[in-house]
Parts: C-alpha cells; sequence; structure tokens
C-alpha cells in the first residue's frame, strides 16, 4: 500500500511539471510499460520520446546498455508485437488523435553508434 501510494504521489508531482501533451504522454509510458516482457524476459526502458506531428504520431523507445541487445534478442517477438499495438494504442488515446503511430525500439549507446532494434506503425 505504501509503494503504491508513493508511486500515486510521485505521478502527481511528475505531472505537475510537464508542459506538454507530449511530456504527458511520455510519463504515462513509463509508469504503464516501464519495461519490454514477454513473461520470461523482461528489458527496462531507459525512456520514451513521442512527437506528435498532424500526419503521425512518433513514438521512440530507447533501451540503454549493449545487454539489452541481447535481451532483445531473447524477446517472443510475436508479444513485442502486441505491446507494441499497445503502446501505440495508448498513444493514440491520450494524445485524442487517430493518427498511424509509428513505433521505434532503440539501442543507447554511449560509446558506439545507437542501433534501431525495432520499427512499425500502427
Amino acid at each position: 500500500m505504501k509503494k503504491l501510494l508513493l508511486s500515486l504521489t510521485v505521478l502527481l508531482s511528475l505531472t505537475a511539471f510537464a508542459n506538454s501533451k507530449e511530456d504527458m504522454i511520455e510519463m504515462g509510458l513509463m509508469n504503464k510499460f516501464p519495461a519490454l516482457t514477454d513473461g520470461k524476459t523482461t528489458i527496462n526502458v531507459h525512456e520514451y520520446d513521442v512527437d506528435l506531428d498532424h500526419h503521425k504520431i512518433e513514438l521512440k523507445v530507447e533501451l540503454k546498455g549493449d545487454a539489452s541487445k541481447d535481451e532483445y534478442d531473447k524477446l517472443d517477438k510475436a508479444k513485442l508485437e502486441t505491446l507494441a499495438a499497445e503502446m501505440a494504442k495508448y498513444t493514440q488515446t491520450e494524445s485524442g488523435k487517430t493518427l498511424p503511430v509509428y513505433v521505434e525500439i532503440e539501442l543507447d549507446r554511449d560509446m558506439l553508434p545507437d542501433e534501431v532494434l525495432y520499427k512499425n506503425t500502427f
């Protein structure tokens, strides 16, 4: 119960500092989808980036470090596809727009260039 109360308090305080709809959606995604998981393998999400455009919505999911690449390779791709579709639907609902959602999962590396692991439009 204490953890639930603490998380709600943190969420409320974070929403007080959010200055745009995109920020609100990103915080909601982080709370609803803190990790990519298929039930066996779990990868913590480092950051979400949402861009609302007139013709589409872009959703970038950033993973951190090379260990995430190994874990990503172990994920059940069918369950990942379902999870990405849920994220896209959530983003559409929260934005109030029924535009196509371009979802991209990217590995954010410190020394090497970033690597796109997944991309799809819903």
